[in-house]
């Protein structure tokens, strides 16, 4: 006897096709696409046992890859719309693997390796007309609608992951927006697992933030104001489940938003943004592995604002100028903000070709400017904000450290990494000049710490998130110019410059400890359009990183030599080809990394050599 089975996906399109005309469902799949990786390079690393993702941070540079990405969207009448996007992200899936029958033994043969696909995206979205409701979506977004000092853009990939339900509508001259958001577990208070008192694995699946927003234009200014509100729970230790248990909040979050913005004197464009948060929590730091908040039960409030002047009509032709003030405190929490999705500040950052120095996987550093995200980092030591002598390994880190925001590690060497701005304040200031043949810009950043302190208490609620002495300031330099010359059918060059200066004097009562990092460097490339279809540009960079720091003893930690001088200096050639047809697009990237420096900060010089190789191919349908 045969069983007629279907999927529900299946059954699905069934039913939307045998829809009556009068339902008739109008199905759109642009945007699906196939998307095929290749890394090689001469570490020839390959995850083979860790079943992480096939990308350069997670501790791979070989390999080729195969994504799958089907969008679905269903317009099913004027007021009712559908989507899901159907994603193959098999962690492990490598073309060797051949679908999971490639290699033998048991620890190898695992479900990452199968190419299974994956529901993302599934949302239904309505938009009823009503007189006080405008649109209503259920299940997934980007959650973008928001500031991102607020609830932000998630999760780098796959950042429609998170579901929720969100609503807007008009109120007289405003607009209200509101929306409850699933909280990952991984973003709950000690990872939704709660405090030891207490069982959470049930209430962890309720969790969520509720969020409410305002807009409203008052003359030429535009202002918008929102209040959002986490409550963690647990089971109350008491509770009987023949009446019901109980739930208790442990932990909670509550963050506000203020900001205003207009157009001033028809020549300035201003922008404003004040932020308060607090965070609580009921049970002491042992009980809690939150590095948030240190024993005993404690709570922190703190503030952050920033201010952005534009000012366009400077009376030359071509030459804008934008300021910007940031203050974001150093115990400033919104657990839903933005990491590495959105750029929330003007600055360009720290320099990237240092990113992650120390870790022979990243010789040659990022190849794409930081971005700067607004969400706390989830782990103290890995993912705050260290100091050049108090990053993990004391390797020299930059702000955001070695894994500056989680996301990090999703990431390839050509893609922008993130950095907290955490605890940072100062300000950037941005010119640019477009004469119509050289466009330049220049930037000058200036940067101070709001943990710059002193003696701070070993049980402050800050102390496992910071460290005890800080004395840092960092001072950034960019300038940037590009031109187009005509010879040899058209050349496309551009050239930057960049110098990062960072002094951390960390205890004023000693010498001893101070340290300073300078990077300089200067890049430039050359481009062509090689075809119709086939565009290559070859690229030259020498970076520079020059440490005045103690040189700490291996074995405990301990100052052995103050002063100490390590050099460090790398030149890197890269080629790039973009080549793309209607519906077709592939790219590469190669680049050559030679130099001499210290890398694991141990007194000893060594050269340094690395070829990486980053190619994609997609089809766009």
């Amino acid at each position: 006897m045969k069983r007629l089975s279907k999927t529900p996906l299946a059954v699905a399109l069934g039913m939307a096709l045998a829809a009556p005309a009068a339902m008739a469902v109008n199905l759109d799949f642009s945007g699906s696409n196939i998307y095929m990786k290749f890394l090689y390079g001469n570490q020839h690393v390959a995850d083979k046992f860790n079943r992480q993702s096939i990308d350069t941070a997670s501790g791979g540079d070989q390999g080729q890859f195969t994504e799958f990405n089907w969008m679905i969207k269903a317009v099913i009448s004027p007021k009712v719309e559908a989507g899901l996007r159907i994603q193959s992200r098999s962690s492990d899936a490598y073309w060797s693997e051949y679908g999971g029958f490639g290699f033998e033994g048991s620890v190898d043969n695992n479900v990452n390796k199968e190419k299974f696909m994956k529901l993302r995206g599934a949302y239904v979205q309505l938009t009823p007309g009503y007189g006080w409701l405008n649109m209503a979506r259920i299940g997934t977004s980007d959650w973008g609608m928001f500031d991102p000092f607020t609830v932000g853009q998630l999760r780098y990939i796959d950042r429609d992951n998170v579901n929720g339900a969100y609503f807007r509508g008009p109120l007289a001259k405003a607009t209200w927006e509101a929306a409850w958001i699933s909280l990952p577990d991984y973003l709950q208070t000690n990872f939704g697992q709660g405090p030891s008192c207490c069982s959470s694995d049930v209430t962890q699946k309720q969790e969520g933030i509720w969020i409410a927003q305002v807009k409203l234009p008052v003359g030429p200014v535009r202002l918008a104001a929102s209040a959002q509100m986490q409550n963690d729970h647990v089971l109350k230790p008491d509770s009987t489940p023949f009446n019901g248990q109980d739930v208790k909040t442990f932990a909670k979050d509550d963050v506000y938003m203020l900001k205003a913005e207009g157009n001033l004197l028809d020549r300035f464009d201003l922008k404003g943004a004040v932020y308060r948060s607090n965070f609580h929590t009921d049970v002491p730091w042992d009980n809690v592995a939150n590095p948030w908040i240190n024993s005993p039960a404690s709570s922190i409030s703190d503030n952050a604002y920033k201010l952005d002047v534009g000012w366009t009509d400077t009376g030359v032709n071509g030459l804008t100028f934008a300021f910007q003030y940031f203050n974001i405190g150093d115990g400033f929490y919104s657990n839903a903000a933005a990491r590495a999705e959105a750029d929330v500040l003007l600055t360009e950052g720290s320099e990237a070709a240092w990113f992650r120095w120390g870790d022979p996987l990243w010789i040659g550093g990022a190849t794409s400017d930081f971005v700067q995200g607004a969400a706390t980092p989830r782990f103290g030591g890995d993912g705050g904000v260290p100091s050049i002598i108090q990053g993990p390994n004391r390797l020299g880190y930059r702000p955001g450290g070695q894994n500056g925001l989680t996301d990090n590690a999703f990431k390839d060497f050509n893609e922008a990494q993130a950095e907290s701005v955490l605890g940072w304040k100062g300000g950037t200031l941005l010119a640019n000049y477009d004469p119509g043949s050289v466009p330049m810009s220049g930037e000058y950043t200036r940067v101070s710490y709001n943990n710059n302190w002193q003696n701070y208490s070993p049980t402050g609620p800050l102390s496992h998130f910071y460290a005890a002495n800080q004395d840092r300031t960092t001072d950034i330099v960019v300038f940037k110019a590009s031109h187009n010359f005509d010879v040899a059918g058209g050349l496309d060059g551009s050239f930057k410059f960049k110098w990062v200066n960072d002094r951390d004097n960390v205890s004023k009562a000693t010498a001893a400890d101070d340290a300073k990092s300078v990077d300089t460097g200067f890049s430039l490339a050359v481009g062509k359009q090689l075809h119709n279809d086939l565009h290559g540009s070859l690229g030259y960079g020498y970076y520079k990183r020059d440490i005045t720091a103690p040189l700490l003893d291996p074995e405990t930690g301990a100052i052995s030599q103050p002063g100490y001088k390590f050099d460090n200096h790398k030149s890197i050639w890269s080629l790039k080809f973009n080549y793309s047809l209607a519906g077709f697009e592939a790219g590469l990237l190669a680049q050559w990394i030679t130099g001499r420096g210290d890398p694991t900060r141990s007194g000893t010089q060594v050269d340094i050599d690395q070829y990486r190789l980053k190619a994609t191919v997609q089809a766009v349908f």
